[in-house]
């Protein structure tokens, strides 16, 4: 028996090469550069897997992204401030400055530090009502030509640069305020802020003010006077906008219901309102008396009222004080006729 199973076997493995070549044929050679290899497939990294499919991890330090209508208010500020600046600059050196807005992007307070270069320019700046402080960095190839232009020199492009002395950090300071006060103008479509500047710093990780996972938006120019050219970023807090929110990013609320149906849902409003109880009270008088005079009170005993008798009463409606009143009769009952209101609700 043994060997009848053995050669069954034998014909079931032929059959299944068979099948194989075949199909091999039917497909064609396989490029191994194009195509894919079932081992690395099945031995790939996890991680991997999860970047192709799958839940992604979400770092809640990332910011969030904003609002088209947000989006486009920055933009028109950041493009008026390029427009302003270009101008401003070739007057203040006599030559031709160039300042193009290179768009809008999103980071965080540590990301965005480590991305400048040390040493640079930076400075902590505010505008009021804007929270906060924000950051202004300009190229600090640049600083030193526009400060060498000012002073009297050629407008050269600078190889070198370091840190600021005294003398130099005293100019850079009138810049970085020109450029705040562009800032300002800028704004001004929008709102009107109040620029200060707080300090500048030549290393970036000086600057503080902010928590690592701040989120920024970022505004990024390219400034090019002469044959130097270099980049020019105003950092902004998402938070410093919350008082501004509004202005900046404005909330649509679209109603979606026909003026019939708001009109039903008004008159419903005030059939509920109007069938709603209400604590009505009419006050004789009041006085204070102790927890023993209290306790000592009888049927039939008299209390005195600090109130003479041709003294308004008080309707109070849930509490409050609404309405002065006289005391009076209709037919046998006690009546109360309205003289004066006091609150107008």
């Amino acid at each position: 028996m043994a060997p009848e199973r053995t050669d069954h076997r034998d014909d079931l493995d032929l059959d299944l090469e068979a099948a194989i070549g075949a199909a091999s044929e039917l497909a064609g050679n396989v490029d191994p550069v194009g195509g894919l290899d079932m081992e690395a497939v099945l031995n790939a990294d996890s991680a991997v897997d999860a970047a192709m499919s799958g839940p992604r991890p979400y770092d809640f330090n990332r910011p969030h992204n904003i609002s088209r209508a947000f989006a486009n208010n920055l933009q028109a500020v950041a493009e008026g401030f390029a427009k302003m600046a270009g101008i401003d600059f070739t007057s203040l050196v006599r030559a031709s400055v160039q300042v193009d807005y290179r768009g809008l992007r999103q980071s965080t307070y540590g990301e965005y530090l480590e991305e400048l270069p040390n040493p640079t320019c930076a400075a902590l700046v505010t505008f009021e009502p804007l929270k906060g402080q924000s950051i202004l960095h300009l190229d600090l190839g640049l600083c030193f030509v526009f400060m060498q232009k000012l002073l009297g020199g050629a407008l050269d492009a600078q190889t070198t640069v370091r840190e600021f002395t005294e003398i130099e950090r005293g100019i850079n300071t009138g810049l970085i305020e020109r450029l705040n006060e562009i800032l300002r103008r800028s704004f001004a479509k929008l709102i009107d802020v109040r620029p200060g500047v707080v300090r500048q710093e030549n290393n970036p990780g000086y600057l503080g003010g902010m928590a690592e996972g701040e989120s920024l938006i970022i505004l990024r120019f390219g400034i090019t006077v002469g044959a130097a050219e270099g980049p020019c970023d105003i950092a902004l807090p998402m938070t410093a906008f919350g008082p501004v929110r509004e202005i900046f990013d404005p909330s649509e609320a679209v109603e979606i219901r026909t003026e019939n149906e708001l009109r039903e849902d008004r008159r419903h409003i005030l059939s509920m309102v109007q069938g709603t109880a209400s604590d009505l009270v009419v006050e004789l008088a009041s006085f204070e008396a102790n927890l023993e005079e209290v306790l000592a009170l009888k049927e039939g005993q008299l209390l005195r009222l600090p109130q003479s008798v041709d003294a308004p009463l008080k309707v109070r409606i849930e509490g409050q004080d609404s309405w002065l009143g006289e005391a009076g009769r209709i037919g046998q009952k006690r009546a109360v006729r309205l003289v004066r209101k006091l609150t107008k609700e």
